[in-house]
């Protein structure tokens, strides 16, 4: 495995957490650079594998990925998170406030545990996160109606690459093999992270199976001198 190198770290996870301490403090007052800055979040994972036929079977979807803390940390992390998700809960089944009220205040709270546990500063960040992974939640598997390709693709090949761009000229591919967690510490702690943000009610919190991508190497693809497939790692 690979480390994620400085140069997309800087533009990544550094340039989200600025955006985190952004959204906490008031947000943008031009919505559309939200939409810019949402970019580092969603690459498109492309996967591929040979078909029943022979012929290969390709497949491209936009995704959330984040980032993961390394293993001894992610029990007292996934406690905090527990507890900020069951507050919700409570709050949303005592029926007593407006419920877009209190998820509205859930998601700012989560804000501020994700800068508190996640999104760290440089130094606190080399120590407590695992720059050798991406993670992402699968969504679509209890959604009915869902082709579930990527699902299908990665039961036969477990390589991968997450492409991301940046309008108009940043962009950047990282090739990596993937695992899935179905129920062990990565599973909980990924979809804590998620739901620290946008708030899932319980029913809905199954059949949500977590993505890690092992990092194996980062190209530059940039529009730029310095870009056009220039390896990082």
């Amino acid at each position: 495995m690979a480390k994620l190198p400085r140069e997309f770290l800087q533009w990544n996870y550094f340039a989200r957490r600025e955006l985190l301490l952004k959204l906490s403090s008031g947000g943008f007052e031009d919505p559309k650079l939200l939409f810019i800055e949402f970019t580092r979040h969603n690459p498109v994972l492309c996967t591929a594998a040979v078909g029943e036929g022979g012929d290969v079977e390709v497949n491209g979807k936009v995704i959330g990925v984040g980032y993961v803390l390394k293993p001894e940390y992610i029990p007292e992390a996934a406690r905090r998170l527990e507890e900020h998700l069951k507050a919700t809960d409570e709050a949303v089944a005592a029926g007593l406030r407006n419920q877009k009220e209190i998820v509205k205040e859930h998601a700012a709270r989560g804000l501020r545990l994700l800068l508190d546990l996640v999104y760290l500063e440089p130094e606190a960040a080399e120590e407590r996160v695992d720059f050798e992974k991406l993670a992402s939640v699968e969504l679509a598997l209890r959604i009915p109606h869902s082709s579930k390709h990527t699902w299908s693709i990665l039961q036969r090949s477990r390589k991968a690459c997450l492409v991301f761009y940046q309008p108009p000229s940043i962009s950047y591919e990282v090739r990596c093999s993937v695992s899935v967690d179905e129920g062990g510490a990565y599973h909980r702690f990924v979809n804590l992270i998620h739901d620290a943000y946008h708030y899932t009610p319980p029913e809905k919190r199954g059949g949500r199976p977590v993505y890690l991508f092992h990092v194996e190497e980062v190209y530059d693809n940039s529009a730029s001198p310095q870009g056009f497939g220039r390896r990082l790692v």
